[in-house]
């Protein structure tokens, strides 16, 4: 079933349908969304006579709806039909009295949300990297931001001291390509767009002009032999927003085109995407030999800066 709690929503197909749910309704009136996810489900083997997914798949439907303000009376009835009916409670049966119980405990509540009056209407929003950044082959600096991160000394690469008074200083990426995550079926246009970088070795005092990289080595990432071992061309992935590179000032140098194909290949990097969206799907998940680094992350035990740093000290 996958499923770890009696709840309408604690299931693998519920979590799994919610990206596809967000993706249906914000592109789509509610009538021509419904009838989307329904292709879709049926197309990938749900349909009424299997209760184990239908139950997960209609009820969390119903529940993000009615969250959004949107629950149709048609689903609503259809909703309330499985509560009532019982269907699909044979399967928590299997599992122990105590077990039924508290499932059908969570239906009822479940019934009760829904049937009262529905919240004002939400709009949906999709929390995606939906559309690459920069050009493939873009030479990219921007500035250290340490002095309001906490130093783990996790590496230990660098001091404290050294760690601090790097804040404001310049350091050089490379962008390689983009890792695509996650693409919707209902609506390909929605997809989430991880760029790749490469982490060149060096850091600067000033804003660093063209000639000053032209020949600077990339950074080194140690990671663990689970992970593949170490990263020595630097490569790295993070989130594909803007918005951090603005925060830190970042001029694009110029464009470096030499080598890319070289590092896409090695890192399988599996999907690289031009300026206009066109892909070309090329092999393997890449996460066992790339770091990740997060710029939206900044606590006690890890924040990006502390990463970049290491990483350039690293050889």
């Amino acid at each position: 079933m996958g499923a770890w709690d009696s709840s309408v929503t604690g299931n693998d197909t519920a979590q799994d349908m919610k990206s596809e749910y967000q993706a249906a309704f914000y592109y789509n009136d509610v009538e021509t969304a419904l009838k989307k996810i329904d292709d879709y489900v049926r197309l990938i083997g749900f349909d009424e006579s299997d209760p184990r997914e239908w139950c997960d798949y209609y009820y969390s439907l119903a529940d993000f709806m009615w969250r959004k303000g949107i629950l149709s009376d048609a689903v609503m009835k259809e909703t309330l039909r499985l509560i009532d009916s019982g269907f699909g409670l044979e399967l928590w049966e299997e599992s122990g009295r105590k077990i039924l119980e508290g499932r059908k405990k969570a239906l009822q509540k479940f019934r009760d949300k829904i049937t009262a009056p529905q919240p004002p209407k939400k709009k949906i929003s999709i929390k995606l990297y939906m559309k690459p950044i920069f050009e493939i082959g873009d030479i990219i600096t921007f500035q250290l931001q340490t002095a309001d991160k906490t130093y783990t000394g996790e590496k230990a690469n660098v001091s404290e001291t050294d760690f601090k008074e790097a804040d404001g200083k310049y350091i050089v990426i490379r962008k390689i390509a983009d890792k695509v995550s996650y693409t919707s079926v209902i609506e390909p246009a929605v997809r989430d767009i991880w760029p790749i970088f490469q982490l060149y070795d060096g850091i600067f005092d000033e804003l660093p002009k063209p000639e000053d990289v032209m020949y600077l080595k990339s950074a080194k990432f140690i990671l663990p032999l689970f992970l593949g071992g170490d990263n020595p061309d630097g490569i790295f992935g993070c989130e594909g927003s803007l918005f951090y590179f603005k925060k830190r000032k970042h001029v694009i140098l110029g464009n470096d085109q030499k080598d890319i194909d070289r590092l896409f290949n090695k890192y399988n990097i599996g999907m690289k995407y031009d300026t206009y969206g066109a892909s070309v799907d090329v092999s393997n998940d890449p996460s066992r030999w790339i770091e990740y680094i997060f710029f939206s992350i900044n606590k006690p035990w890890r924040n990006a800066d502390e990463d970049f740093i290491n990483a350039i000290s690293g050889r």
